[in-house]
């Protein structure tokens, strides 16, 4: 089988054992979508990962991350595939104390696409709440860091194929995220989703759809401190990410939802949008 995932710029399917992000989750990641053989957004997906190492203290070498994908799209062969990229901060030595003078190991593999969500756009999903909880850490909130053990338990709370998704909570029970997905819904004809500035990631579909679709359909679009509660009382829910787009909620446990205008109308928006930006 061809291997398609590079380590440091050589094809390979294996790490260091001593790498800190298997360790210490000390890394970053994103996760694009391969759009017959062309990333979609690749620019935000590679700004969020440039000002999450920033962040992070962690060395990125933009321009070797950027050879590394042209080296692995030949692989893909104009197929929709999965890109992920992971960087993690180079391992000298044990500890957790990181070393400031240290490189970084880049990680990057393609995989074909398993679900095309095509069912989930037109007829919307259930979710439901998690019972884990997301501790609250400004330091850390807005940026796609390797340790999600917090959604990996949340995840891990059901096995019901009919539920889709799962909301959660920060530990002072405001709204934030989906296990996977960012959240959405209109109320009073605006669009709102959770602040991310305690905890959460701050996803690249969110920013598309804040920053570049909201103002192309003259929309408000804004950011507040949100409980369970508001999901109840709004007229339109949807959760987002890079892989699914914008993907209609038409139940939150008992709650049912009626899929809205507006929520067709970004997803149209999209659908034009990803076309450009592939």
């Amino acid at each position: 089988m061809p291997i398609n995932a590079l380590v440091n710029g050589s094809f390979s399917t294996s790490i260091d054992i001593n790498d800190r992000g298997l360790a210490y989750g000390d890394g970053l990641f994103e996760t694009i979508k391969i759009n017959q053989g062309s990333p979609e957004f690749l620019s935000l997906h590679i700004q969020r990962l440039q000002q999450g190492c920033s962040r992070l203290g962690i060395h990125c070498d933009l321009q070797a991350i950027e050879r590394d994908i042209e080296k692995l799209l030949p692989s893909v062969a104009g197929k929709n595939t999965v890109l992920k990229i992971i960087v993690t901060r180079e391992s000298k030595g044990r500890g957790y104390k990181p070393d400031a003078s240290a490189a970084s190991n880049r990680i990057l593999s393609v995989e074909p696409v398993t679900n095309d969500y095509t069912a989930e756009h037109k007829q919307g999903i259930a979710v439901r709440l998690c019972n884990t909880r997301l501790g609250i850490n400004p330091q850390l909130a807005g940026i796609k860091h390797l340790s999600r053990l917090e959604n990996v338990l949340a995840r891990g709370e059901w096995s019901d194929s009919a539920i889709a998704e799962g909301f959660m909570l920060d530990a002072d029970g405001r709204l934030v995220e989906g296990t996977m997905s960012n959240i959405f819904m209109v109320k009073d004809n605006t669009l709102l989703t959770p602040n991310l500035h305690r905890c959460g990631v701050d996803g690249v579909m969110r920013q598309v759809v804040i920053h570049q679709l909201a103002p192309e359909l003259k929309l408000n679009a804004n950011t507040a401190d949100l409980t369970i509660e508001d999901i109840y009382q709004a007229a339109e829910v949807f959760i987002c990410n890079s892989l699914m787009g914008v993907v209609p909620v038409v139940a939150i446990g008992c709650h049912t939802k009626n899929i809205g205008t507006i929520t067709r109308s970004l997803q149209q928006a999209l659908l034009q949008a990803s076309h450009i930006n592939a």
